[in-house]
């Protein structure tokens, strides 16, 4: 655990401020200055002026001279008598409303810098919202009295069970990781959860981004009226600094967030509920880099947590495997038919035998048209002069290099001089021409990257989309394709993400669906998804991570610099007798390495505390201060 804020000196100035009335009552403010470097955060003594005395409360922002200047702070003390011998200045002024940083997001906070490091105030500033001040003119504080909701949900009771269904709706605390019901639509299944818990709980839901946040809010917000606020960064900044006041002052019974909301204060037994904890628009980008997850799982031990995902994050699957969490997998009758790829079978079938009942829906790894190509005579890579490799944009272009796009009109294999092109990596529009070949009555629909579709048109229709970018709707055929690409791609998370990927496209199917796997029947997701459990893979990937070493059994540290300094700090982190594991140095670029540091969880405390006091040394001799990151989404 990082060592707590001590008290600091201030230097003393020559010239005094002109004197002025202190505060009869606890007259001296403990207050946490917001500096400019790492080394010099602490906390400082200051007076209370007489006509600040009444509202500069604990958890209030400051105004405070600090050295040459002035600077934001965060009154977090009040006591009779200072221990510094120096003569103390005053605060000049507050930058808040009174206590608007509570007690429990002090240390909510404060857990979160211990477990990934750099300053209080870089954590702080990501918790509020900037300031508006005309908003906290308009503030209108409404007396703290229980909000009644009466709600009754017969299908989530008959799905979820009446034991769990009792538990949702009691005071009890929960600590879930569930799953979404096959075939049962996720937002539907959310909302109606939401509602039930609703009743006895103040409920903050945190979701990846705007577009899952814009589709919830819209049922939420015809049930809950104004009960219901919305924070993220999508809003402006008025509106979001609105709502975070008053999400502080008056607990409104419904907060529906994006990441910049995981800190929202809550009243006492709130229930916090985390949309697919995989998604990578959960983890913030500014250092020192937390993510919902973790800043979740800090919350105070009266708070109830619901993980809800179509498939788990492997942190989350080990916290279940622990039994931490208390796994929660429903499953209803669905009548779904699965075909796989063994001994060459085609997906075109599943689409003709959806398309007549529904819509289709299916699914590939990558946008363009043909994003790999060999030659058809020797099987050589279609390579540029510079290294890159070519592409063809769409049916009837020229092949073009992605790096330097230079176009190759009469493109030949530099090995053979062939001329004919080998597609090994289809994009979307590759696909869609296929399929639009071997099926030319129904229309095609395309969504991938800025041109995605948000609602169906009336019809049947089949439709082409990449990871993320299928319009939400039920399908009468799913079909995916890719398998051995998206499984297989080179980074620590390609089978947890291809897996949520995968399960996330099985519940958008309806009953008596067709859904084709373009993987074999042996495959463990493809058994997975067969049983309707994305918890049953997860025992295979938990024990290889484990053996290796790897999250979530190990946290890492990238730790970014300079070449010169961070060769020098790796020789002499590998010469200690720590028990971290380093891979590095490796060089980003001609100026900057990297070094990556594993260390079990139960040493990770010891890490932090380490490169902390490294990056505040760097700091004191005005060096070149190094980058670190804990647990990044991937590595």
């Amino acid at each position: 655990m990082a060592a707590p804020l001590k008290l600091k000196q201030q230097k003393s100035s020559s010239v005094y401020r002109e004197q002025v009335l202190v505060s009869e009552n606890l007259p001296v403010a403990s207050v946490l200055v917001e500096t400019p470097v790492s080394h010099l955060e602490g906390i400082y003594d200051y007076l209370i002026p007489q006509h600040l005395s009444d509202v500069a409360t604990v958890g209030s922002k400051v105004l405070v001279e600090f050295g040459r200047g002035n600077a934001e702070g965060l009154l977090v003390g009040r006591k009779a008598k200072s221990e510094q011998a120096i003569r103390l200045k005053p605060i000049l002024d507050l930058t808040s409303p009174s206590g608007i940083v509570t007690p429990n997001l002090i240390r909510h906070i404060e857990l979160t810098r211990n477990r990934f490091g750099g300053s209080f105030w870089s954590i702080l500033k990501s918790a509020i919202p900037s300031r508006v001040i005309k908003e906290e003119k308009l503030l209108v504080t409404t007396p703290k009295q229980p909000k009644s909701i009466r709600y009754e949900s017969t299908e989530l009771r008959d799905l979820i069970g009446r034991s769990d269904y009792g538990f949702l709706g009691s005071k009890a605390r929960i600590k879930w990781g569930m799953n979404f019901p096959i075939t049962f639509d996720p937002d539907h299944f959310l909302i109606e959860l939401v509602k039930i818990r609703a009743q006895v709980s103040q409920i903050l839901l945190l979701v990846p981004d705007e577009k899952d946040l814009d589709r919830l809010s819209v049922s939420l917000t015809k049930f809950f009226g104004s009960d219901l606020i919305q924070i993220g960064s999508h809003l402006n900044k008025g509106l979001r600094y609105r709502n975070f006041l008053n999400a502080t002052f008056n607990s409104p019974k419904v907060i529906i967030a994006t990441r910049s909301g995981a800190f929202t204060p809550l009243s006492l037994g709130a229930t916090v509920i985390v949309l697919s904890d995989l998604d990578q628009s959960h983890y913030e980008l500014h250092a020192p880099g937390w993510n919902t997850r973790d800043v979740t799982l800090l919350r105070d031990n009266q708070t109830s947590l619901i993980f809800i995902s179509s498939s788990h994050s492997l942190e989350i699957s080990r916290l279940i495997d622990i039994g931490w969490l208390e796994k929660k997998n429903y499953r209803q009758k669905n009548n779904l038919k699965f075909a796989t790829n063994e001994i060459g079978n085609s997906f075109i079938p599943v689409i003709k035998k959806g398309i007549i009942n529904g819509n289709a829906l299916i699914s590939v790894a990558e946008k363009g048209y043909a994003n790999l190509f060999l030659c058809s005579k020797c099987r050589n890579t279609a390579s540029c002069e510079c290294g890159g490799k070519l592409q063809i944009q769409r049916s009837k272009n020229i092949p073009q290099c992605y790096i330097c796009q230079k176009k190759y009109p009469e493109w030949k294999c530099i090995f053979c001089s062939g001329n004919r092109p080998f597609v090994i990596a289809k994009g979307i529009d590759r696909t869609a021409e296929e399929i639009g070949k071997a099926i030319p009555k129904f229309p095609i629909l395309i969504s991938s990257g800025s041109k995605q579709i948000k609602k169906l048109p009336t019809g049947n229709y089949i439709v082409v989309a990449t990871p993320g970018s299928e319009p939400s709707e039920r399908y009468s055929a799913v079909v995916m394709l890719d398998g051995e690409k998206v499984f297989n791609r080179p980074s620590l998370r390609s089978e947890e993400l291809a897996k949520f990927s995968w399960f996330s496209l099985l519940n958008m199917a309806a009953q008596h669906s067709e859904i084709f796997l373009s993987l074999p029947n042996n495959h463990p997701v493809v058994q997975a998804m067969l049983k309707m459990d994305p918890t049953s893979a997860a025992s295979y990937e938990l024990n290889s991570r484990k053996q290796a070493k790897l999250p979530p059994f190990f946290r890492v540290a990238v730790v970014c610099g300079d070449n010169a300094e961070i060769s020098k700090f790796t020789e002499n982190l590998k010469s200690s007798e720590s028990k971290y594991e380093i891979t590095g140095p490796i060089k980003i670029d001609g100026y900057q390495s990297k070094v990556l540091i594993r260390v079990d969880l139960e040493q990770a405390p010891l890490l932090v505390d380490l490169l902390d006091d490294i990056t505040k040394v760097q700091g004191v001799k005005s060096r070149k201060i190094f980058t670190v990151r804990f647990d990044p989404f991937d590595l």
